[in-house]
């Protein structure tokens, strides 16, 4: 995540369960390290999931406000580029069927990455799937015989496979997600552009359409164009303007970067992200933020 707040977590969570392991001075992969060589890799897994605590983090309901795990693992692959990670999770394979894919923990300049790197990720996207509602997961990974292990959501073995980069996640069947906006006594009095933002804002990371925001407001493309020009706007502007104000309120919140106020209201990197908020505010987010502390 953006914030210091899992890595947080993860020292409170060791300086209680494992006292006599340091986590002064040490950065992720030591800590992890460490708890791998005392108590073997399942704690190391269990660790990835204590980023279940922050299931009401902005950043954690943004990446699991998508309608299937294949929708969270993709938000997820864009924070890590809001990152620049050197780390990153790729597909391998997605299972028509929707209740299966495959991923591969990769780094960018190729190095190899160690084993304990890749259980405490894993770990950390049982946690994300897990926040955003999605059941019955299981992760495995493949043997060098060939047979699939499992580490979690069943017994696991005492002795991992030597290769632990690629992981095997399964899960029950999706969530359903409403095609239409359900109407509401007294909605239409409320102005298109008001409709439109109130449905933008269920989900900023969403790659929002004119032609789906038609069909969800039960408008023709162009009738949902026409009512935003007499009401003086557009599509695009709506969109932005509907960011910028979800962006208003999170700016707010002192545990919150910057990096993860863009990345919670879908803006494509941080700099689009300063100069859209600077085109309806005059100001950068960082200047409004300091006003507000």
């Amino acid at each position: 995540m953006t914030s210091p707040a899992l890595r947080r977590v993860l020292e409170a969570t060791v300086a209680r369960s494992y006292p006599e392991i340091a986590t002064g001075g040490r950065d992720k992969v030591a800590i992890l390290q460490a708890v791998l060589d005392a108590h073997g890799w399942r704690p190391v897994v269990e660790l990835g999931l204590t980023l279940r605590t922050l299931s009401a983090h902005p950043v954690l309901r943004a990446l699991g406000a998508g309608a299937t795990p294949w929708h969270t693992m993709e938000r997820w692959q864009t924070l890590e580029r809001f990152l620049h990670s050197r780390h990153r999770t790729r597909f391998v394979e997605r299972d028509v069927s929707l209740t299966r894919m495959t991923l591969q923990h990769v780094a960018i300049d190729g190095g190899r990455i160690r084993a304990v790197n890749d259980l405490f990720i894993w770990g950390v996207l049982v946690a994300v799937l897990e926040s955003a509602g999605f059941t019955g997961l299981t992760v495995s990974l493949a043997s060098t015989e060939g047979r699939s292990v499992v580490i979690h959501g069943g017994r696991g073995p005492k002795v991992l496979p030597a290769k632990t980069d690629v992981a095997t996640f399964a899960w029950k069947s999706p969530r359903d997600v409403p095609v239409r906006e359900s109407p509401v006594p007294g909605e239409e009095s409320r102005s298109v552009r008001d409709r439109l933002q109130k449905l933008m804002s269920v989900d900023l990371l969403h790659p929002w359409t004119l032609e789906e925001c038609a069909q969800r407001l039960i408008l023709s493309r162009r009738g949902l164009q026409r009512a935003l020009q007499a009401e003086g706007t557009t599509f695009s502007a709506t969109l932005q303007r509907t960011r910028v104000e979800a962006a208003h309120a999170l700016l707010g919140e002192p545990e919150l970067t910057l990096t993860d106020v863009a990345f919670c209201t879908g803006f494509a990197d941080q700099a689009h992200f300063s100069r859209t908020f600077r085109k309806f505010n005059e100001v950068p987010p960082s200047a409004l933020r300091g006003l507000l502390r």
